[in-house]
């Protein structure tokens, strides 16, 4: 079944008494490993959110026509799906194409306008509506098996209730994390203490309450050097998520996100990207993976590259798209960690290395204590496998090779022979005596 948003209150409330809540979309989170320093939070706005492509049964597209693929998930900690819906919960494969590539799965609690502070004078009317709101939140996201929330309210506040949207920020986030220790709640620049809603793009003595009621903060676009300078004054920086508009609305954006990625690696402050989506908005006509990589190539000096946490898993590097041109969100597996235009995911299952006698970086481990591994690989070409620093692994049959040596595992690499282009259609490690 699909997942829908929340449109009103009154259906947000009915979580509190169903009996049929369990973990039901769970996907366990692996290739996690909690981490301090600065982060990046993709937040994914896009055409309205809950697009035919991204259900369950995918959409067929015509031959050489491509949606919009996330690829880069190793460049990322956090994804969050929004809509300007109520209530946004993450479509299942999100959070499933997440959790596998160790990101966390934020859903997105919006109130806008009119209607939306029609909406909280009901959720602040009392201690007993703060607290039932939020045990519902966190009631959908556990059923739902995503990681917490953006909070974004996008309307003012009767300056009597903010005690109120104070502790419904700070129970969301405790109860979260009684539920879900790798939870987050974020709180988006809007409004201030005096119930106004006025974007600072900083942390300031206006709206530092509610950064410390959350896990976080995610600055508005429009912010200056001084801005994010000043903005250390209140608070830890990688707890504050500078935004980035790809739409380029107030900021450097477009092919440019670089630059502002750039200068918030210098303040060591984290990023939240918005609409990278933008990519097929703005190019439609594209391929899509290139697309892709061609944007995010820009953005990798200036973010880290997480390490796989487990040496066990098996992917195809589907990216989504079949061979018969239908996609899948179910159909995305484990991607590379260092995909670029000489190795990158192609249409149906494969990842394509382009040029002979070369060297390519496929996977980066956490230094891993392994015994013995087992490395199946099948491509089109010969190869060698190579591991840590260089070393031949040594191969046993067809497509499989085996490290014996006891250690640890910290990066596979595929070397190509004399062919123009190499396929790989699987890949697997099996890490024996292994402790992850």
């Amino acid at each position: 079944m699909d997942i829908c948003p929340i449109d009103s209150l009154d259906a947000l409330w009915k979580w509190e008494n169903r009996t049929d809540v369990d973990h039901e979309y769970t996907e366990k989170l692996v290739n996690f490993k909690p981490r301090s320093g600065p982060q990046v939070l993709v937040c994914h706005d896009m055409k309205g959110g809950y697009l035919e492509e991204e259900m369950n049964g995918g959409k067929q597209f015509e031959e050489g026509k491509y949606p919009y693929m996330m690829l880069n998930w190793w460049q990322i900690d956090i994804f969050n799906y929004f809509s300007h819906h109520f209530v946004t919960i993450p479509p299942a494969e999100y959070t499933r194409i997440s959790h596998q590539h160790g990101v966390l799965s934020l859903g997105t609690f919006i109130t806008e306008w009119i209607p939306g502070k029609e909406i909280c004078a009901m959720i602040l009317e009392s201690e007993e509506s703060v607290e039932k709101t939020v045990n519902c939140l966190v009631a959908v996201a556990n059923h739902f098996g995503f990681d917490g929330w953006l909070i974004n309210i996008e309307n003012e506040i009767d300056e009597k209730k903010i005690e109120l949207l104070l502790r419904f920020c700070s129970s969301l986030t405790k109860k979260s994390r009684e539920s879900n220790e790798n939870s987050r709640v974020i709180w988006y620049d809007s409004v201030l203490h005096n119930g106004k809603l006025h974007w600072q793009n900083a942390l300031n003595a206006e709206n530092c309450r509610f950064y410390d009621a959350c896990d976080a903060i995610y600055l508005n676009y429009n912010w200056t050097d001084g801005d994010l300078f000043r903005s250390a004054e209140f608070g830890r920086l990688d707890r504050i998520f500078v935004g980035i508009d790809v739409w380029a609305r107030g900021c450097v954006g477009e092919f440019h996100c670089h630059e502002s990625f750039a200068l918030a690696k210098l303040f060591h402050i984290s990023v939240a990207l918005f609409a990278p989506g933008w990519i097929y908005e703005k190019f439609p006509d594209e391929n899509q993976i290139v697309m892709g990589i061609r944007f995010w190539e820009k953005l990798k000096p200036h973010i880290r590259t997480r390490p796989l946490t487990s040496a066990n898993f098996s992917t195809n590097f589907c990216s989504g798209m079949e061979e018969n041109w239908r996609f899948r969100l179910s159909s995305l597996e484990l991607q590379p960690q260092h995909l670029s235009a000489f190795c990158h995911p192609i249409v149906g299952k494969g990842v394509v290395l382009f040029g002979g006698n070369r060297i390519f970086p496929l996977f980066t481990f956490d230094s891993i204590p392994c015994g013995e591994i087992e490395i199946i690989c099948e491509s089109d070409n010969a190869i060698n496998v190579l591991w840590n620093h260089n070393e031949i692994a040594g191969k046993t049959g067809e497509h499989t090779w085996i490290i014996s040596q006891s250690g640890t595992i910290e990066s596979i690499k595929i070397q190509t022979a004399n062919h123009d282009k190499t396929v790989i259609r699987r890949f697997s490690v099996s890490c024996f005596n292994s402790k992850s």
